[in-house]
């Protein structure tokens, strides 16, 4: 655009000059060629008004910002003498939207909670009989089990398929912890208290 402008102020200052030499040599002349003068500077000044006017016309033009509109904004920027090769390279930068299959799983806070007290109650399980700080982590499971019931499946219902199977672990284990102790638990009750939290974790990652 300042190739253009400045071309265009060249021709204008050269016309000027043509017109300001006629006007001096006309000053003797007849009254017809002072008229002519006056009529060439008339057009001289229409011109330059003009032409800026005519220059934004001409870029009104609004090219679709897409791959479609590469041949239009590739014109508009010859008019202009821009390189149109280095302009798409550096204008075609794309961004790579957020995709939602590769976002990580959002829990709820049931799920959450429920997936928090499953790894207790497996690291419960998995410490020695004599582990000195067994009962303590005892202690704190029957009071989770039961805030967790309360909330997540008052009276053994739940809505979630998963918070039933976890009821059922929770309810055999809270069932030995009450009239057997720090006693070890015996394999038929593991068993059904590992398959049930199995199911738990499965249910949880199906949504259910």
């Amino acid at each position: 655009m300042n190739k253009a402008r400045a071309t265009f102020n060249v021709s204008a200052s050269a016309l000027f000059k043509r017109v300001a030499e006629d006007a001096s040599r006309a000053e003797s002349a007849p009254s017809t060629s002072r008229r002519f003068v006056a009529l060439s500077l008339a057009l001289a000044a229409a011109s330059t008004a003009s032409a800026p006017g005519a220059n934004a016309q001409k870029f009104k033009e609004v090219c679709d910002p897409t791959e479609d509109g590469a041949e239009c904004r590739a014109n508009i920027l010859a008019q202009d003498g821009i390189d149109v090769g280095a302009y798409e390279v550096g204008g075609s930068r794309s961004f790579k939207a957020a995709n939602p299959t590769g976002a990580k799983t959002s829990f709820t806070t049931y799920q959450s909670d429920t997936l928090e007290f499953v790894g207790e109650v497996e690291a419960l399980l998995a410490m020695d009989v004599y582990d000195g700080s067994r009962e303590k982590a005892v202690a704190a499971f029957q009071k989770k089990s039961n805030n967790w019931s309360g909330k997540y499946a008052p009276g053994g219902s739940s809505k979630m398929a998963s918070g039933r199977a976890f009821y059922n672990a929770l309810n055999q284990l809270a069932g030995h912890y009450s009239f057997n102790g720090l006693a070890p638990i015996p394999k038929s009750r593991l068993d059904v208290v590992e398959t049930n939290i199995a199911k738990t974790k499965e249910l949880i990652a199906a949504g259910r």
